[in-house]
């Protein structure tokens, strides 16, 4: 019986990991895309995507500066990150 408790405890701890780095990265990239996609600007002139920085680089010396979604979380939550949300821009976004 101790054994079995045990594992279950223990398997709990999977249940409410993280997601890996390349999910995260995949679904974190997503939000960019649609943000370039849904800006005929941006898609026009843009030089580049950086995930690591969270910033979307167009024209010249543009960029759109992504951060975390603050939500409330449980003490000691494991789960998946914040989605990016769009900040912020350094230059107009329409035409």
């Amino acid at each position: 019986m101790k054994k079995y408790i045990v594992s279950m405890i223990a398997g709990t701890g999977f249940l409410l990991a993280a997601l890996p780095p390349q999910h995260q990265n995949i679904k974190d990239l997503a939000v960019m895309v649609d943000f370039v996609k849904s800006h005929p600007k941006v898609a026009a002139t843009i030089r580049e995507i950086s995930v690591v920085d969270r910033k979307v680089y167009f024209g010249a010396g543009c960029k759109a500066v992504f951060v975390r979604k603050v939500s409330a979380k449980p003490a000691g939550w494991v789960g998946p990150a914040d989605p990016l949300v769009f900040q912020r821009s350094t230059c107009p976004l329409d035409k």
